[in-house]
């Protein structure tokens, strides 16, 4: 069977009417004595329904030998330049798969933590239901407006979730990053518009076969189009010297926000530099319009660097945790700037441990802050007083320093070894010498928590019910650690959908 407009939409549709239907419900919930219970069950519901459509969509793409690519517009017909589309790919699969499972995971923890440390609100859940079906209907985008629509809808409920508090730290955050995600869709915009008059097209593959044909004397003009639009987007992935929003925004944001912005929102704002340099302007080494090797490489080797080296300097835990998400959008730009086959595994491969881990990391601090510690002194003896959740943070920290058998570690391994292959080895050193600053904090961390003493050694009781979803991420960083092929068999039908590919 064919792939059809209605099996792309389906997981998009589910997400948004569970949302719309979240509200009333959760108002006759509250009522209810097992409150926490039935809402648990309802966002599992949700996703086993999303799920299953997600599988539908994988079902119907590979139902045929060597599907290809498959471009559909509203009404239904192929490759057509003008016009909303959907494109669907083996990348655009993995990217849907990867953001219905890590999201159903961190919505769970979302549904506890709210229930014991603040009052619960419906509109939070509905609007991470929202967010995560924007984020499928942007990676499943067959055209760039169509990702700009989806991709602002995201950023708008982004906003909402890292001002749940509505105290003076998180609206200033909040304020901070939606000015820039307003530059940065002035730029995205401009670079639109300047596309679409010279190539009378924002469709991919159209794009990509008009772009081989335009005359020389607009080529400039074109590379300046797109010089703003990945300038935009490299503003919303917190690239250096963009990033500096990131750290307020997740510091002030409630750890479930948290989780969920630096696991998909953050790590998927990759995705887009990946179809616009990979698939659409091309790499310079298989005749792109521009070498933008280079630049990015710089921008990777900075982003690593000022990431890694401002985490040190932290005192407060949770914006240390912030500054490794910056460093790790460095090594996620060095998989993009090798170019490559491997290259383009790495990063995907990265994508999923990287989305794992950060989520890991802040779901694991929001319990410790939801105790009262937030700082590194706070967290002196905490190993003992607080076992499990403590371990869990102690996976996702030797994970994030590349220690094996963890997931983090074949992430970097795959990162690197792609610079590596395309002679850039200075950068893969960089990124080498910088996770051995990251391992450095991490163990000074460690050290902390089961080196000092406590001020208070009064055991404290951990909730077993919100450390579920904690453990099934810690489950899965080693499993993925010790089992990569299960990750690498969705991601090798790409290989041969590379524009440059050899068959």
């Amino acid at each position: 069977m064919a792939t059809t407009f209605i099996d792309i939409i389906l997981p998009i549709v589910t997400f948004v009417v569970a949302a719309l239907l979240t509200i009333p419900l959760f108002k006759a919930i509250r009522k209810n004595t097992y409150k926490t219970a039935l809402s648990v069950a309802w966002v599992v519901v949700v996703f086993a329904v999303a799920a299953l459509t997600v599988v539908n969509l994988v079902l119907s793409y590979y139902s045929i030998s060597d599907p290809g690519i498959i471009n559909l517009t509203l009404d239904g017909t192929l490759d057509v330049a003008i016009g909303t589309s959907f494109l669907i790919d083996a990348v655009s699969i993995y990217m849907a798969i990867i953001i219905v499972a890590i999201s159903s995971v961190v919505v769970v923890y979302t549904v506890f933590f709210v229930d014991t440390c603040d009052h619960p609100t419906d509109r939070y859940i509905a609007i991470m239901l929202m967010l995560t079906g924007a984020i499928v209907g942007a990676v499943l985008a067959g055209d760039l407006l169509t990702f700009f629509i989806f991709w602002e809808a995201a950023t708008a409920a982004a906003a909402f979730l890292m001002m749940y508090r509505k105290n003076a730290f998180s609206v200033n955050a909040t304020l901070k990053y939606l000015v820039m995600v307003i530059i940065a869709s002035a730029f995205v915009l401009l670079g639109l518009s300047i596309v679409y008059g010279l190539t009378g097209t924002l469709n991919y593959i159209a794009l990509r076969e008009a772009i081989g044909v335009l005359a020389s004397s607009d080529m400039n003009l074109l590379i300046i189009s797109f010089v703003f639009i990945v300038t935009g987007y490299a503003i919303e992935a917190a690239i250096v010297p963009f990033h500096f929003w990131l750290p307020d925004a997740y510091t002030a944001a409630p750890a479930p926000s948290a989780a969920f912005l630096s696991a998909l929102v953050d790590q998927g704002g990759y995705y887009i530099l990946i179809r616009i340099l990979l698939f659409i302007i091309l790499p310079p080494s298989v005749g792109g319009i521009v070498n933008w090797t280079l630049m990015l490489a710089a921008m990777a080797a900075l982003t690593m660097i000022v990431g890694n080296l401002f985490a040190l300097i932290q005192h407060n835990i949770k914006r240390l945790v912030a500054y490794i998400c910056v460093a790790d959008v460095g090594y996620n730009l060095v998989a993009i700037t090798s170019a490559t086959e491997l290259g383009l595994a790495g990063n995907l491969y990265f994508f999923l441990i990287g989305g794992l881990t950060t989520a890991l990391a802040f779901m694991a601090v929001g319990i410790m802050n939801s105790k009262g510690f937030h700082t590194i002194d706070d967290f002196a003896g905490l190993g003992k007083k607080m076992p499990l959740t403590s371990l869990a943070l102690v996976i996702a920290g030797l994970s994030f320093a590349g220690i094996p058998p963890l997931g983090g570690f074949l992430a970097k391994y795959f990162v690197f070894t792609a610079a590596i292959s395309v002679e850039l080895t200075w950068l893969a050193v960089i990124g080498v010498l910088t996770s051995v600053l990251q391992t450095a904090y991490i163990f000074r961390l460690l050290n902390v928590m089961y080196g000092k003493p406590a001020k208070d050694m009064a055991a404290i009781k951990e909730d077993k019910r919100i450390l579920i979803p904690v453990f099934i991420l810690v489950a899965a960083i080693f499993i993925l650690g010790l089992f990569p092929d299960i990750v690498l068999q969705l991601i090798h039908p790409m290989i041969p959908q590379l524009p440059w590919a050899i068959p």
